[in-house]
């Protein structure tokens, strides 16, 4: 009876992928789809490796089939939440296929029941696993390939290195919405000459939880562990610091110890959590205070120090920066930058060498009501809403359909 929920799961996912509508090949993400098909009919051929997480997986695949079918119904480009949506299925179809692919990798190995116990296991940690990468990010970017930003960097550079405030600490936090570029903008921040000059170290954290780490460890102790090894304190040292000083206390005392007398910049990006003692992150250590009572008290005052936090929960960023300290990134209003985005995308995702940009424009306009290039690049800037992530999704967008056409 198992095996046959999952093979009509199976037949409902192919029904909806293959059916008679000529316009099937035109749903988001359809390539994807297709591959994993492929996978799926391969394990389906073993009956060992049919077991609860696969009927899982069948249970989100036609979920995400069903989300993409009824945006296949839009005509021309999609909105900024429908791209962000398509973004959210794109990233979701990848941790799929990766588990289904450990779920046959793993039959090759033999089909008796320690194996298939493996494979729960294994399945079950790449799962957590994959969904922590995607919000995992790093201080790198190219930033030949970034545009609308150049107002926004000045700005952020000046609150950094503004001479009345050098030798004060100060916190600033960057909010907006998913998809704006909060990261990007810090990340070409990070890595001016100006502020490479000015701060030494210069630290990337990111917020979220290690995808490496201990699913069972507290937060608070895994991001100032990940801060004092990136500041070169060794993992075993941190460990025995973590041991044998009083655990977060002593964490946060030697976090203070590695940072005090210096500038230092530290990006905090992605912060989400709304527990107060990551906020007033200005905060000086009191006598009515201990270490671990608040983050703040690992950030030393008075030599210049900087820290950066991102988040798209703006009263999360004011309770740890203040309210006087928050740069609103806005999205892009020129559609040249906008444009930029879509046809870089566009450039990075084409599969056909004869493919000029002239004819580019001319295929792309095909899904618009442009009569001219000025016209399309608002019509995209209009229709990305100014996020640069949905530009970027609508340059993908556009080289699924014209290469699927």
């Amino acid at each position: 009876m198992a095996q046959e929920i999952e093979h009509y799961l199976m037949e409902q996912f192919e029904n909806g992928l293959d059916g008679n509508d000529k316009s099937i090949s035109k749903i988001p993400r359809y390539s994807q789809f297709q591959a994993i098909k492929t996978v799926l009919k391969e394990i389906l051929s073993s009956p060992s490796l049919v077991d609860q997480s696969l009927r899982d997986e069948l249970y989100n695949l036609n979920n995400a089939l069903t989300e993409c079918r009824i945006l296949s119904r839009k005509h021309g480009f999609y909105s900024p939440e429908e791209l962000l949506t398509i973004n959210r299925i794109r990233m979701e179809l990848k941790q799929i296929k990766n588990e289904l692919k450990t779920i046959r990798e793993n039959s090759n190995r033999g089909s008796n029941r320690n194996n298939d116990e493996q494979v729960v296991s294994n399945v079950d940690s790449i799962s957590s696993k994959d969904r922590e990468l995607l919000r995992w990010t790093t201080r790198s970017v190219d930033a030949s390939k970034v545009y609308g930003f150049d107002d926004d960097v000045l700005s952020m550079e000046k609150l950094l290195v503004q001479q009345e405030s050098r030798d004060r600490f100060k916190a600033i936090g960057v909010v907006g919405r998913e998809g704006i570029g909060k990261t990007t903008l810090c990340q070409l921040v990070f890595n001016k000459p100006e502020v490479k000059d000015n701060f030494l170290p210069r630290i990337w954290v990111c917020m979220a939880r290690d995808p490496d780490g201990h699913e069972d460890e507290d937060l608070k102790v895994a991001i100032v562990k990940r801060m004092l090894v990136y500041l070169g304190v060794g993992k075993e040292t941190v460990k025995s610091i973590f041991d044998e000083k009083r655990g977060l206390e002593g964490l946060l005392c030697a976090l203070y110890q590695q940072l005090v007398g210096k500038r230092y910049l530290i990006v905090l990006d992605g912060a989400r959590e709304t527990d107060s003692w990551y906020g007033q992150l200005d905060s000086c250590l009191s006598r009515d205070k201990k270490w671990d009572d608040g983050f703040a008290f690992g950030f030393p005052k008075g030599h210049g120090g900087r820290v950066i936090a991102t988040s798209r929960n703006e009263e999360v960023a004011k309770m740890m920066v203040g309210e006087k300290n928050i740069h609103h990134l806005l999205p892009l209003s020129d559609p040249k930058s906008c444009w930029a985005i879509f046809n870089d995308t566009v450039e990075a995702n084409r599969v056909a060498d004869d493919l000029v940009e002239d004819d580019r424009v001319e295929d792309v306009r095909a899904l618009s009501n442009a009569s001219n290039l000025d016209d399309l690049k608002l019509e995209i800037k209009l229709k990305c809403g100014g996020l640069p992530l949905a530009a970027k999704m609508m340059g993908r967008q556009w080289t699924e359909l014209y290469f699927n056409s």
